[in-house]
């Protein structure tokens, strides 16, 4: 069961999964966009999404209150998932046609949530209550996960 998340404004408690666009397993930040800063309404995260990557593949947040901005720099829709384990993204429960199987994931008490439906060129943004841990991130549009559009946030 998927969990869509407004575009802006949406906050997630307990241990918090954020959808956060298709991500690559490459770990290259070459076009890396991330920022952890401290203000009055909590910290900040960019996750940028292009076809099948997500820069950076490996983001790094402070637990509490992160606004996640996941602008699309890619041709096709992307979304952004993010899911509270341990598990490495590339070996993630998948369905029949290859997408991530979220139902098993919260059926292991991993929430999950979303930025969803992210157009070309356009950005979204979630705020999420993120507790300490190992989260991944992956595209759920079909072929996405396939291609490699997953990564990692570690919460301390």
């Amino acid at each position: 069961m998927k969990h869509r998340l407004a575009a802006s404004g949406a906050l997630i408690s307990g241990a918090a999964v954020l959808a956060i666009g298709c991500g690559g397993g490459d770990g290259t930040t070459t076009q890396a966009q991330t920022t952890a800063t401290s203000a009055s309404q909590g910290k900040a995260l960019e996750i940028t999404m292009d076809d099948y990557t997500f820069s950076p593949s490996d983001a790094t947040a402070k637990a509490g209150k992160v606004t996640i901005t996941a602008p699309n720099h890619g041709q096709v829709e992307h979304e952004l998932v993010l899911a509270k384990t341990n598990s490495d993204p590339a070996d993630l429960p998948t369905t029949s046609d290859g997408e991530v199987d979220e139902a098993k994931l919260e059926a292991k008490g991993e929430d999950a949530g979303e930025i969803a439906d992210v157009a070309p060129q356009d950005t979204k943004q979630g705020t999420f209550k993120l507790t300490s841990g190992k989260y991944v991130t992956f595209c759920n549009l079909p072929g996405h996960y396939a291609q490699g559009m997953y990564g990692t946030l570690t919460v301390k």
